[in-house]
């Protein structure tokens, strides 16, 4: 007997939707603004800095930020398409500064990083059954024992600032759960994060 054509298309849905749910990283944010209600700006353009020793992930986190903010406000400058070289320290402030003024920017998004936390996740142990070489001859059952798997978390810190301000004016902690690759932590952790940048009401569309 064969399953209603709607049954089939709506549990087809669901194998798909979990199929691209298992393809995401999942993020945790924490985000909060440090000043009064009264003087809370909406942004308009964003400078967008990674201060991450690592090019790579450098450049990732910030391209992976230009494409999540690209809609939600006016202009996205990233750093390392604006900044004139490499530099450390008060040096690279004098950059930055530099950079922002050249841009028109009205904002400063700052990532950072915070730490890396291994953690040891138990699998329980599983009891699969299967049918066996031909139909009518019963059961296969195979016993899978319970095992541990480690797995890795990322901790990022973004500072919002006002140009003009020295102070920053919002921050959030990140937290990318056990990524699979760069791009996907990238992605997702870019894409929480300027999703809870407008529902804090920081940007401008």
């Amino acid at each position: 007997m064969t399953a209603p054509r709607r049954t089939v298309s709506i549990l087809f849905s669901l194998a798909l939707a979990l199929a691209l749910a298992g393809c995401a990283t999942p993020t945790e944010v924490v985000s909060g603004w440090n000043t009064p209600d009264a003087a809370q700006p909406r942004f308009e353009s964003l400078f967008v800095i990674a201060l991450i020793n690592d090019d790579q992930d450098r450049v990732a986190v910030e391209n992976a930020l230009g494409e999540a903010l690209r809609d939600r406000v006016r202009h996205v400058y990233l750093a390392h398409r604006r900044l004139e070289g490499a530099a450390d320290g008060d040096d690279l402030r004098r950059r930055v500064e530099k950079a922002v003024d050249r841009s028109g920017a009205d904002g400063v998004l700052a990532v950072s990083f915070l730490k890396a936390e291994v953690r040891a996740d138990y699998v329980p142990p599983r009891l699969n059954q299967g049918y066996g070489p031909s139909l009518g001859a019963g059961y296969d059952t195979v016993y899978s024992p319970g095992y541990y798997v480690e797995n890795r978390d990322y901790y990022l810190q973004s500072t919002l600032y006002q140009v003009g301000r020295d102070s920053p004016v919002w921050q959030a902690q990140s937290r990318v759960i056990n990524p699979t690759s760069l791009a996907n932590a990238v992605r997702g952790f870019a894409g929480d994060l300027a999703k809870r940048l407008q529902e804090d009401g920081a940007l401008s569309r």
